[in-house]
């Protein structure tokens, strides 16, 4: 597929999606900023209102799912994972959606909980490692920070992670697993 990246911010969202739904977008290759433009123009195409896209139906939101799997994970094979970059991407604007339009069954871009159990088993580490850190990485010193920055970029994940699924706390508050989530949002108040 040629010109995948081409023209990106002139496409509509019915652009995007068949853009990104086209064969062999699992073969595209580009640099990491190709790839985080395409993804960054698809995602504003679904923020263009305050309350999103409320007009669309059913089944064009199965297809902008599936467009956007397919962007991400061609991205994502593309140049990899980039610290949960692509990850990040889809909570984010998965969670965005969420809190301005709310869930709609059957549609699995806007399902709450995909949000909860991906961002939860995104985890770096757990929850009582992570509280261990909470007092360690305050003392790392200036010319050790280079050392230990896999380690503080971990903690760091972890806030970022919550900050996807903290927004949906009403939709959420009774799942079973959202016990976890404030644990986890306890022991990030300490974290970087």
């Amino acid at each position: 597929m040629t010109g995948a990246f081409e023209e990106l911010d002139r496409l509509d969202l019915d652009g995007q999606v068949r853009r990104w739904s086209a064969p062999g977008v699992a073969t595209v290759d580009g640099d990491v900023s190709q790839w985080m433009a395409a993804a960054q123009q698809f995602a504003a195409r679904l923020q263009v209102r305050p309350d999103g896209p409320t007009w669309l139906t059913e089944e064009q939101w199965g297809e902008i799912g599936h467009a956007w799997a397919a962007l991400l994970a061609a991205a994502e094979r593309s140049v990899g994972e980039q610290g949960n970059e692509w990850l990040l991407r889809d909570l984010w604007l998965r969670s965005w959606l969420l809190d301005h339009m709310g869930p709609l069954a059957g549609v699995a871009l806007l399902d709450p909980e995909a949000v909860l159990e991906r961002a939860l088993a995104a985890m770096p580490m757990s929850v009582e490692e992570a509280d261990r850190s909470a007092s360690w990485w305050r003392e790392v010193k200036p010319d050790e920070i280079l050392t230990f920055r896999e380690r503080i970029l971990e903690l760091r994940m972890i806030r970022r992670l919550l900050a996807t699924v903290r927004p949906l706390a009403a939709q959420l508050a009774d799942h079973p697993r959202w016990s976890e989530v404030e644990e986890w949002a306890r022991v990030a108040e300490a974290l970087p």
